[in-house]
């Protein structure tokens, strides 16, 4: 969890602080690469440096706990940016030209702050349990 953690800090800070205002579709590729191959290379480091861990029923139900979390972020996220982007679409705020870019950006944005949800309740209930 904490490499998982780490790895979208690492990756979706930088995005959002400097990059999102001028996104293109390459960049957010880009991103997306950089992100996998970060998950990847942490993930194997976790795995050769830890011990072979078996799931019990806790490590379930935390897991199940953090996906339920993320998954209500991600529903509540999604309906909240598809009114907001309807809204500023209505009102002129948002550029014909880029609502695609801008569109992606924000429900990129939910998807993040949803995976954000998971893994800190799944860090949570592991904290309050031990």
């Amino acid at each position: 969890l904490y490499g998982a953690l780490a790895a979208d800090l690492i990756v979706y800070v930088p995005y959002f602080v400097f990059v999102a205002g001028n996104a293109t579709l390459n960049r957010i590729v880009g991103m997306i690469v950089a992100l996998i191959v970060l998950q990847i290379v942490l993930q194997t480091v976790i795995a050769v440096t830890t011990r072979s861990r078996l799931t019990d029923e806790r490590d379930r139900l935390v897991e199940a706990h953090g996906f339920r979390a993320g998954y209500f972020a991600l529903v509540t996220g999604v309906l909240a940016a598809l009114a907001l982007l309807w809204a500023h679409a209505v009102l002129g705020f948002v550029n014909p030209d880029h609502a695609a870019i801008h569109f992606i950006n924000v429900l990129f944005a939910v998807l993040v702050l949803a995976e954000l949800v998971k893994i800190v309740t799944q860090l949570v209930a592991y904290r309050v349990d031990a």
